[in-house]
């Protein structure tokens, strides 16, 4: 481990934060970050997000926060030496597991002493209980890595100052899809020093135990929390399908919250599952015809948005072919001028077997090319044309390959609606499945 502690204050990882924390808001085309007051500013605080997307749940965390934040991570991503000075750089400490191997597992011991170390210097830890990413509305159990760390810096300096752990919850409108929608939400911090000192269990088992009951509750309350079982996929489907029933604005269009719709898909679950133990049989069926609804719908390339209520769809096909005709321009600005970057993008995707990966692959090209790009093309556009049409190049390419992906994705949705247009046994099945719904 370098000399150096992964919590101090470095001047190249302090100049490029505002890079990273930018290239984080551009990567979506909306964001949201509730709960901010719930981060106590009296004690040690350790994040307790869900893990769902790879890297970029951590970069949508520290982007929350400007002050020094910590993270932990698998700790296989650290075997090549290169990639382990890298996230040390990042500030970014290896989590063992027990399918590491016991012996790795007595490594931990170290890691624990930094990461209370990190803590008594007032600079956050985050760290991800369930111990993997999954791109699911769920939890996995939590892990009791979390419940160590907090009670081991409660034992060292939790007379001086409370240890607390602070849930946090990530919701993303597509996991898969860059310039998505993303909301964090802080929930109500867990004061671990009054837990122990209030609870009557004695065994630190049973107290580690305790607060994993306590921190899922308090977790899965911040998500739109589906619980993962045989079902999952049709009770997603069904979620979003009754979400946009009467809605005009689909899930993080503009002028909708976030939170909102979060809150939104919530009740929507909370009325499935209650469907589901009043009327089993009933509910079996019904997410049946959602399964068959869903493989049709995918089959035909129709976005589940398309299925949103309109006063007048062939108006509605007509407007975005128009917006279609008006962006063109652009879009094909865009497109040259950042041709090595979208390429690059592509052929990278196309290459990631985990989806998950996409997005953080998505992230980490635009922010690499940007960086690599922006000086060539400004001193090529300063040497080879006027110093007004030179500004302008360079401030139209400056949001080019957000508005490539923005642009492509609207065509999608056009390219949806028009079939849809022409399959309405699919729009008569939306409509039957949402009205037995609502008569069960």
């Amino acid at each position: 481990m370098p000399k150096e502690k992964i919590y101090q204050d470095d001047w190249l990882y302090t100049s490029l934060r505002p890079c990273v924390d930018m290239a984080v808001k551009n990567g979506y085309r909306k964001c949201e970050i509730k709960g901010m007051e719930n981060i106590p500013k009296d004690g040690a605080v350790l994040l307790s997000p869900n893990h769902c997307n790879t890297l970029m749940d951590a970069l949508v965390i520290l982007r929350t926060h400007k002050k020094p934040t910590v993270f932990g991570a698998r700790a296989d991503l650290f075997k090549k030496p290169f990639i382990a000075k890298l996230m040390f750089f990042v500030r970014i400490l290896p989590m063992i597991r027990q399918r590491d191997g016991l012996r790795n597992v007595l490594k931990n011991k170290d890691n624990q002493e930094i990461i209370v170390e990190t803590l008594e210097n007032n600079v956050r830890f985050c760290m991800y209980p369930e111990g993997t990413h999954r791109p699911k509305h769920s939890l996995q159990m939590l892990g009791k890595g979390v419940f160590r760390a907090a009670l081991a810096a409660n034992e060292k300096f939790g007379q001086e100052k409370p240890v607390y752990i602070v849930p946090a919850g990530i919701e993303y409108g597509d996991y898969f899809r860059y310039r998505s929608t993303c909301l964090v939400t802080y929930g109500k911090a867990l004061n671990v020093t009054e837990f122990v000192k209030n609870c009557s269990l004695e065994n630190e088992a049973q107290i580690m135990d305790a607060l994993r009951k306590e921190l899922t509750s308090r977790m899965s309350e911040l998500i739109t929390y589906i619980p993962y079982d045989d079902n999952y996929e049709a009770k997603w489907a069904l979620t979003k399908m009754l979400s946009i029933r009467d809605r005009k604005r689909g899930y993080g269009d503009f002028g909708t919250s976030l939170s909102e719709e979060m809150l939104r898909n919530r009740d929507i679950v909370s009325q499935i599952e209650k469907a589901m133990e009043e009327k089993p049989e009933e509910m079996a069926d019904l997410l049946t015809e959602v399964k068959e609804f869903e493989r049709k719908r995918q089959k035909k390339g129709i976005s589940i948005y398309s299925f949103k209520k309109r006063s007048n769809p062939v108006l509605n096909v007509i407007g975005k072919g128009l917006a279609a005709l008006l962006g063109l321009p652009y879009f094909l600005y865009s497109a040259v001028s950042c041709l090595p970057m979208w390429a690059t993008e592509f052929f990278i995707r196309g290459k990631v077997r985990d989806k998950a990966f996409k997005n953080t692959a998505s992230f980490g090209i635009k922010l690499g090319f940007s960086m690599v790009l922006f000086p060539i093309y400004t001193a090529l556009a300063f040497c080879l044309a006027p110093w007004w049409l030179a500004l302008i190049l360079l401030v139209l390419w400056l949001p080019g390959f957000s508005y490539f992906h923005d642009y492509l994705e609207g065509c999608r949705r056009w390219f949806s609606d028009i079939r849809l247009l022409r399959n309405k046994k699919l729009w008569k099945q939306f409509k039957g499945i949402t009205k037995a719904f609502n008569k069960l």
